[in-house]
């Protein structure tokens, strides 16, 4: 009896240890992890880019962009500087920061004709784009100028402060072009595309001109007089103008007077308005070139049409 007695426990032993064995294939299998997907990478990494995203307001400018990169199961982030890229990726895994040499910039274009604003008060328009050296003008009218502050352009983006002004006794002047968000053109707004500015010689009397204003937009008439002297009002006389047969309105002033190809001023003022026909002054380009020291930005016609 006690023999059997001790084989029946060892047989309940040996069930037990085998359903243990048995058993433990399947317990370490559930214990291993399942393999991640790709949809669970990507989903991973799009979660990294909202935490990246979500810091955007205190992003420094060397950090240029991120993305997410499925392929090195990573997110990039684009910098000038590795170590300001670091930081601002810190506490985060799977990023991989990659050095690039340059900013991205906002592009848009400064054109003949365009609208510009200041921050004190005042709206005129673009004459034409010019440099000096390596510094970048946008020439308009110097009663504009004189106004002084910040100036903007189309959509208020700044364009840069006031840099010089000559008037009255002859009327134009220079906003800086500091922004890398405007791109300087040798185009001048029209009816029909862009007309490019090709140079400065002067058409004589009875010659087209045509006018680019933010205001009136883009009209044409001819030279009526050359060395005119006007007198605004209020000791404001400005001599050495050519009148035109043209209207122009209020904010117009500073606008490209255009004829062919050739640039021939900026819009200094007129009389009548477009209403009743009128005759307008322009500032002749070369005077401002000469005073200033300035090249005229010129080149091939603009294959970009409206």
């Amino acid at each position: 009896m006690l023999v059997r007695s001790r084989r029946r426990a060892l047989a309940a032993a040996m069930g037990a240890l085998l359903s243990v064995g048995m058993a433990l294939p399947a317990s370490a299998a559930s214990a291993s992890p399942e393999p991640i997907s790709s949809a669970q990478r990507l989903l991973a990494l799009q979660g990294l880019m909202a935490v990246l995203d979500s810091r955007s307001g205190s992003v420094p400018n060397s950090v240029t962009g991120w993305y997410v990169d499925p392929a090195s199961n990573s997110v990039v982030v684009l910098a000038t500087d590795d170590a300001a890229a670091r930081t601002f990726a810190a506490g985060q895994r799977h990023v991989r920061i990659e050095h690039v040499d340059a900013r991205p910039r906002l592009l848009a274009d400064l054109r003949g004709g365009d609208t510009i604003t200041t921050s004190v008060g005042g709206r005129c328009s673009v004459g034409f784009n010019a440099i000096s050296g390596h510094t970048r003008y946008i020439i308009t009218a110097g009663h504009c100028t004189k106004l002084g502050g910040t100036w903007s352009g189309p959509g208020g983006t700044a364009i840069g402060p006031v840099a010089k002004t000559t008037f009255p006794g002859h009327d134009f002047g220079l906003v800086e072009v500091t922004s890398a968000a405007w791109e300087q053109t040798h185009d001048v707004d029209s009816d029909h595309g862009y007309l490019n500015v090709a140079g400065d010689a002067p058409a004589a009397v009875g010659d087209q001109v045509c006018l680019s204003g933010s205001t009136s937009g883009y009209h044409c008439g001819k030279v009526v007089a050359v060395g005119e002297t006007v007198n605004y009002g209020d000791g404001d006389v400005v001599n050495g103008l050519t009148r035109t047969d043209m209207c122009a309105e209020a904010g117009d002033s500073g606008g490209s007077i255009m004829s062919g190809s050739q640039a021939q001023g900026t819009l200094s003022g007129g009389s009548g308005g477009c209403l009743l026909g009128g005759q307008t002054y322009f500032q002749p380009i070369q005077q401002v070139l000469s005073t200033y020291g300035l090249t005229l930005i010129t080149g091939a016609a603009s294959q970009d049409q409206r």
